[in-house]
């Protein structure tokens, strides 16, 4: 039996752990090799203190020489996974992707080139009217900004010379990646993490309906994940302003483990959400924090919802966890015009969304109406020889695995291409 090893994390509570968890057991569901998560430790990888660094370093040493031994290894590239300092990040992948030739490398976020030339040209104009001060803010903001532009060129650039298959979710990101690298050896396929079978149950939804005390009549609109600013809850709020007030939003999430303070205070964005919220009289009993879910209850309860709401501001994605599962589970979707939906529109023909210009909470106000005046559609996808599912994915990560046995249902072209 062949071995796979996907290195990533894996314990923590983060999108990684859980789309790696998905892969681990989608390849197993679908063919005969033996997966292993080789897993990162963050406290080491991500400390910034010199002495915890060597022992990151030496944590990855021990990883390569474990991987040796494996038939195929995937490595999930989130900068953050491996490091607080670019050079860690950079030096640490590159031991890691040295180790087995035959590895393939998932770039969750592979943007190589800014994604909005405004802060550059902000800056310029500043300097042009002697406003040196605002124009040296400006240049050290996009400059930081861009700081994961050139670990990502560096990253990238270090796969090639090993001639690793890349894996990415956008033909944007395959592009960009040929256009500066010349370099084919990219598949792309987007974010699977509900499994082809899925049914939705609405008992999650309908005890939280309950013992939050709200009417069969009231519209329950979701929103999921880490509880971050560019997830656009503060657009949602004032959106539900404009709403009819038997429009009931629901926020399951929490806020980013790396955000907690040892004073138990919140985070200063979710902080302006709860003094939004308390402060605002036509939120208060309108608004809903549930916390965050497992798995299971959370793919039930998007299933469920009336609407889910992805008001995501543009920050140089190319997939989301947690968008995939909205688009995939739920009846209704209302997102941004975000790029990372743009790519994703291309690829899967979904039919059960609307669009709004980022940061237009009138307009997501207007198209969540709209939305819910529309008949439902059988499924959230209209169906096509060329479908990327659950099991395509899977496929993705397994081909090159010599000997390797798939059990396939469905159709793989996506995943050949």
């Amino acid at each position: 039996m062949s071995k796979l090893a996907i290195v990533s994390s894996y314990s923590e509570s983060c999108g990684n752990a859980s789309f790696t968890k998905v892969l681990h057991d989608s390849i197993e569901l679908y063919s005969d090799v033996d997966v292993e998560v080789v897993e990162l430790d963050l406290k080491l990888l991500q400390s910034a203190n010199p002495t915890i660094r060597k022992k990151g370093d030496k944590h990855v040493e021990q990883l390569a020489e474990r991987l040796k031994a494996f038939d195929a290894v995937n490595l999930q590239f989130e900068a953050g996974l491996f490091g607080t300092l670019p050079a860690d990040i950079v030096r640490r992948t590159s031991r890691l992707m040295a180790a087995n030739s035959n590895t393939t490398v998932t770039l969750h976020s592979p943007r190589l080139m800014e994604s909005t030339p405004y802060g550059a040209r902000s800056a310029i104009k500043k300097l042009m009217k002697l406003q040196f001060g605002g124009a040296f803010r400006e240049f050290v903001a996009n400059k930081l900004a861009n700081v994961h532009i050139e670990i990502n060129r560096k990253v990238i650039r270090n796969a090639v010379r090993n001639n690793l298959r890349l894996i990415v979710h956008t033909v944007r990101a395959q592009r960009q990646i040929e256009q500066f690298f010349n370099y084919t050896r990219v598949d792309v396929h987007p974010l699977k993490i509900i499994p082809d079978d899925f049914s939705t149950d609405g008992a999650v939804l309908e005890q939280l309906r309950s013992e939050l005390r709200l009417a069969k009549s009231d519209t329950l609109i979701g929103m999921f994940g880490y509880i971050s600013a560019y997830k656009g809850h503060s657009d949602a709020l004032k959106a539900m302003t404009y709403l009819p007030n038997n429009y009931k939003l629901l926020i399951f999430g929490r806020q980013h483990p790396q955000t907690l303070k040892a004073d138990g205070k919140p985070d200063r964005y979710l902080n302006e959400l709860i003094t939004t919220v308390t402060k605002t009289k036509a939120l208060q009993d309108r608004v809903f924090f549930i916390g965050e879910l497992d798995d299971d209850a959370f793919w039930q309860v998007a299933g469920a919802i009336d609407i889910a709401w992805l008001p995501y501001y543009e920050n140089g994605q190319d997939g989301s966890g947690i968008a995939s599962i909205c688009m995939d589970a739920c009846k209704r979707v209302l997102c941004s015009s975000s790029f990372a939906f743009d790519e994703l529109f291309k690829l899967v023909p979904y039919s059960n969304y609307l669009r709004f210009d980022i940061g237009n909470y009138l307009e997501i106000a207007t198209k969540t109406e709209m939305l819910m005046r529309r008949e439902v559609a059988p499924s959230p996808m209209i169906i096509t020889s060329t479908e990327y599912s659950y099991q395509s994915q899977a496929f993705t990560y397994v081909r090159d695995i010599s000997g390797m046995n798939f059990h396939a249902t469905l159709p793989l072209q996506a995943a050949a291409q």
